[in-house]
């Protein structure tokens, strides 16, 4: 199970949610939505183009929701934003090595926008990320006045999908902000990326009620997670900073 640090408070009593420390990935005890794992999910262009031809192009993972939607700020992502990801990732991608990255913005008041791509110190394995020096990111993000709005990462060979150990790490993140979203990015899959919440009822509830100690265990055969990018996250023609701290 990944290790969630404290929140940290920013400028005006501000609190961060916390930082992914670690991403495993497992090949059993995948916990997926109760309609069928992504895999089985329908494929179809995404919104912000492509980063190649044939296999290269982005497309998204698609789930759906049986409970209601709650209402929640947008969230403005940068259009940009996988496409660049998968670049800055290629290099382990290709070693077969996952990469992680933090997704920060601000509170414009009636919504969120994402206009930091921040990439920590990490050292990773085919289905490990690990976030190193930690504190980096915090001064970083009381320093420029930023808060944690999702996150990133890549699954080099697997398919793209939450597994349990991620969506206990999501849900660090939308117990803090309701409108946090995870991304996963399957470069050597179809679909190759989706952009996932924690259903509000009943995932969250779900995953803060699971008692189990093992990192890759199966959940309740409910809704669990679904996508984000049909609802408060919404791809925009925005800028993006990107900031690598490795």
């Amino acid at each position: 199970m990944p290790r969630i640090i404290s929140p940290s408070y920013g400028p005006h009593g501000v609190s961060y949610p916390p930082i992914p420390q670690l991403h495993q990935h497992h090949h059993h005890h995948r916990s997926y939505p109760s309609n069928g794992p992504p895999s089985s999910y329908p494929t179809q262009p995404s919104p912000i183009g492509s980063t190649g031809s044939g296999s290269d192009r982005i497309t998204r993972a698609d789930s759906k929701s049986d409970g209601p939607v709650p209402d929640l700020k947008t969230v403005n992502l940068p259009r940009d934003c996988l496409p660049r990801f998968l670049s800055i990732a290629a290099v382990n991608t290709a070693r077969n090595r996952e990469t992680c990255g933090l997704l920060l913005g601000r509170d414009k008041g009636h919504k969120y926008v994402v206009s930091t791509l921040l990439i920590p110190k990490q050292h990773a394995t085919s289905d490990t990320c690990t976030m190193d020096e930690e504190e980096l990111v915090l001064e970083f993000m009381e320093e420029r006045n930023l808060i944690t709005l999702g996150w990133i990462h890549t699954h080099p060979t697997q398919s793209c999908f939450m597994s349990s150990v991620d969506l206990h790490t999501h849900c660090g993140f939308q117990r803090m902000l309701p409108e946090s979203f995870a991304v996963v990015c399957a470069p050597s899959s179809t679909p190759n990326f989706g952009i996932f919440r924690l259903t509000d009822p009943p995932g969250l509830q779900t995953i803060l009620d699971c008692k189990a100690k093992e990192a890759f265990h199966p959940h309740p055969d409910v809704p669990i997670y679904t996508d984000a990018d049909k609802g408060h996250v919404q791809m925009k023609d925005t800028n993006l900073e990107i900031v690598d701290l490795r």
